[in-house]
Order: C-alpha cells, then sequence, then structure tokens
C-alpha cells in the first residue's frame, strides 16, 4: 500500500510546486490533484522528476455519462487527460458519473455502462485505468448519481475490463453506508484507488470516527498494493496530519 497526498485538498489555493515540495519534505513519494486543465502540467512533470514525485491521480474532465447528448463530449476529454497522464507520467484518471438527470435509473445506468465501455480501447490502448468514484449524496454532493459502492462494484463487473475499476472513497462510503471494511476488502480486486479523510468532518485522519490505524493495517493485510490518496481539508498544518499517517 501506497500514499499520495491530494494537493487540490490539503494544500487548497497553495502554489503547485511548493506545495510538491512540502509533500515530499513530509515524506511522501506520491501526489495527486483534481483538474490538469488549470495547472502548467509542464511545470508539475517537472517538479515531479526533479522531486522524485510520482503523480498518483488527477481527474479527467467534468463531462455527465449519465446523459447520452454528451458520450462524445466525454470521450474527447478523456482522450486530452489521457495524453496528459503520458506526459505526468499518471497510471490513473479519476472520473465522476455526473448528476441523476431524472431519467428513469435503470436507463441512466444503461448510459453509464455504455459509456464506460466505449472507453475501454482508449483506456487499453494507452496503458491508463479510468476509476470510478461514488459520493455520498446525504451530504456533500446531492443529486449525484452514483453513491453505493456495491452498485459500483457491480457496475465495473458488467463492465468486465481491468481498465475501468472503482475509486473507494473511505469518506464519502462511511457518510452513505459504512460498514467499510466488509464491503471494501472483498472487493479489493475491483479498487483501482482508494481516498481517505477523516469523517465526520473531512478533516485529519486522526479527526473522527474512523478508526484508520486499522483500516490500513487491514489493507495490507489482504495485499493492497494501490495508492490511498489523503484527500482532506486540514484544521493544523498540513504536514501535522500527513507525517501521523507515516506513523501509523
Amino acid at each position: 500500500m501506497k500514499y499520495s497526498v491530494c494537493l487540490d485538498a490539503v494544500y487548497a489555493g497553495g502554489d503547485v510546486a511548493d506545495s510538491m515540495r512540502r509533500v515530499h519534505e513530509a515524506g511522501y513519494g506520491a501526489v495527486e490533484f483534481w483538474s490538469w486543465w488549470d495547472k502548467d502540467c509542464k511545470a508539475v512533470a517537472q517538479t515531479a522528476e526533479r522531486l522524485g514525485l510520482q503523480i498518483a491521480a488527477f481527474c479527467t474532465k467534468f463531462v455527465p455519462l449519465t446523459e447520452p447528448q454528451a458520450r462524445a463530449r466525454y470521450l474527447e476529454g478523456l482522450r486530452e487527460s489521457i495524453q496528459v497522464a503520458g506526459r505526468l507520467r499518471c497510471n490513473t484518471l479519476i472520473t465522476q458519473t455526473g448528476p441523476d438527470t431524472g431519467a428513469p435509473r435503470e436507463e441512466q445506468r444503461q448510459c453509464l455502462l455504455d459509456g464506460l465501455r466505449a472507453c475501454v480501447p482508449l483506456l487499453e490502448e494507452s496503458g491508463v485505468t479510468l476509476v470510478v468514484e461514488p459520493l455520498n449524496t446525504k451530504l456533500n454532493h446531492p443529486g449525484y448519481f452514483l453513491s453505493a459502492s456495491k452498485e459500483a462494484f457491480d457496475l465495473i463487473d458488467e463492465v468486465g475490463a481491468q481498465s475501468v475499476r472503482v475509486l473507494y472513497d473511505i469518506y464519502h462510503q462511511q457518510i452513505t453506508e459504512g460498514d467499510i471494511l466488509r464491503s471494501l476488502l472483498p472487493n479489493l480486486d475491483k479498487a483501482g484507488h482508494i481516498h481517505a479523510a477523516g469523517a465526520p468532518g473531512r478533516h485529519e485522519l486522526t479527526q473522527g470516527e474512523l478508526n484508520y490505524p486499522n483500516i490500513f493495517r487491514q489493507l495490507r493485510a489482504a495485499g493492497y498494493e494501490g495508492y490511498v490518496g489523503l484527500e482532506y481539508s486540514p484544521q493544523q498544518a498540513p504536514e501535522e496530519g500527513l507525517r501521523a499517517v507515516l506513523n501509523w
């Protein structure tokens, strides 16, 4: 298991190169972020190479997969994001599903499934993995289409490609359904990336009701070798919370 630090969350509003330096000095070997289109990706690549940091993941363009008329625009955004991933030596792209449009749920689900299947040739050609993220609709993302982890894992089964997997966000799933270990551990082979934040509040992992030291021990024991992205809003100096995680 490896850690990455989400720059857009932990160092929100900060200079990207300086934030990467701080992550490196805190003892981490990887970073991730949300949007690439508002960043100087050439500078990001140069800074990562200089510091020896891996770019673990970032988002593809925010185009809904639940709307049939948006399919071509989504795929074009994915092509652009794959090109950027190549320049940044990044193997994982994050996607959201988009909103619940109000159409019958099964129609939206089929649209989402067809859209993900259409991504597979692009992903397999590039060697990039696309991870689909369920989000909680109770608090942070009302109106979002996909919230339950079981539905996400079932969807990935139906896509049937190793290049499309789930981003399991522990914070979001704690709010949506709880029972983190029993929902995640049996499905680790379908999880391409994990996010973590304290719940409630989405602050440091040392705060809240989740026992992260135990969760991480269980992930290691189960053989998880992917990244856990630390995606939270710090209430103290960022390095304090980051260094605490490295001691677990």
